[in-house]
């Protein structure tokens, strides 16, 4: 957690920054909503993709402890809180995004790290890219979805 908290931590201020700035009005409550709706999606999108990849790959296969496969998830989550760093400051900077395919090959060797059979790997590698790289976007889509229904 002290690699990837104040990664998304950064990530959160950048959005709240960006939304405050790249406004017209200076809304700060919907700046301030943004970004712990972001914090929020990327703090349990690495838990839940954490959690997932222990049950997709049992720790008796994996022949490590379950820090490296933490490590693992947070290390292939650098690239989208980096890039969404970048993104939320220099909006004109969208079309470096495709960036965060450099996840899918840390994941590939942290599985080969890990002692997973090249067989097994490549779909764990595709499962767990998606995994990786959908799970924030979809846990803060439905953060915003839910506080539409907020008083």
């Amino acid at each position: 957690m002290t690699f990837s908290l104040p990664l998304i931590g950064a990530y959160s201020l950048a959005i709240f920054l960006g939304y405050l700035f790249g406004h017209q009005e200076w809304d700060f409550s919907s700046a301030l909503k943004f970004a712990v709706f972001i914090f929020s999606a990327c703090f349990f999108g690495l838990y839940m993709s954490y959690f997932i990849l222990l049950k997709l790959i049992p720790i008796e296969s994996m022949k490590s402890d379950k820090g490296l496969a933490f490590k693992m998830i947070a290390y292939s989550s650098l690239p989208i809180y980096l890039l969404g760093i970048v993104t939320a400051l220099i909006p004109q900077t969208f079309f470096f995004f495709f960036l965060v395919i450099y996840a899918a090959y840390i994941i590939w060797e942290g599985l080969k790290v890990m002692r997973v059979n090249v067989d097994q790997r490549s779909w764990q590698t595709v499962v767990l890219s998606v995994l990786v790289l959908l799970m924030p976007y979809g846990l803060h889509k439905l953060l915003i979805y839910l506080s539409r229904f907020a008083l």
